[in-house]
């Protein structure tokens, strides 16, 4: 299973000491028919993510113990411990990030100016502020594009979820976000995450009812070297 379905569209935030609660998310990242949808269960730090796509099997799961894949391999549930796996292969885990086009800060790099437009923008149900958001991407290049931020309690638990799950990722591959999080820090000082950005980018749905528990239950124990391996 390609990890790129599981890692578009994934934006950062700052955690901060709003308790848990939970819910879940539908966002979309891409454009026409490379267009993505994932969808993202959320609750107490932990969180569930699938592609939410007919067909599409397997789900990645955060714990406070790590964060693991499951799949339907034969018939059985699979589970893979990603942190042991990404720290078996080194840098080649970052490499293949990398190589899938995959990033953790979004593509977006220092933030060079946020400018209000004045208007407001409903997506998911929630009202947002529009921005003209002019960065530097990961090139270093300026460039500048409508990025819409929203506020609601659920929004923001989402976000930190996700902040946590790109710190997680990042220690297993190695890669420094550190600079990026004064990015973040910049854009949800206006609001509690990221709506819409551009046109590659967007929130679909979102609901505030935490899942049970046992949607973060892994359904077997974690192996630490997949029988594909040699």
């Amino acid at each position: 299973m390609e990890l790129r379905p599981f890692l578009a569209g994934i934006t950062l935030s700052v955690v901060s000491t709003w308790a848990w609660a939970g819910g879940s998310a539908v966002i979309e990242a891409g454009m026409g028919t490379n267009a993505v949808r994932t969808a993202i269960e959320f609750g107490d730090g932990n969180m569930r993510m699938g592609t939410a796509m007919p067909g599409m099997e397997g789900y990645m799961v955060m714990t406070e113990t790590g964060i693991y894949m499951v799949t339907g391999m034969g018939g059985r549930p699979t589970v893979l411990d990603l942190g042991a796996l990404m720290s078996m292969m080194g840098g080649m885990a970052g490499d293949m990030l990398q190589a899938q086009g995959v990033g953790l800060n979004n593509g977006i790099g220092q933030v060079i100016e946020l400018a209000d437009t004045g208007r407001e923008e409903v997506v998911a149900g929630i009202i947002g502020r529009v921005y003209n958001l002019t960065f530097t991407n990961d090139r270093g290049n300026p460039q500048t594009q409508e990025i819409v931020l929203g506020r609601d309690p659920a929004l923001r638990e989402l976000s930190n979820t996700m902040a946590t799950w790109a710190r997680m990722m990042a220690a297993y591959v190695s890669v420094d976000v550190g600079g990026y999080q004064d990015t973040m820090d910049t854009l949800l000082a206006h609001g509690d995450g990221i709506l819409r950005m551009g046109s590659a980018y967007r929130l679909v749905s979102l609901d505030g009812s935490a899942p049970p528990a046992a949607r973060f239950t892994l359904p077997a124990a974690p192996q630490q070297l997949p029988a594909w391996l040699p």
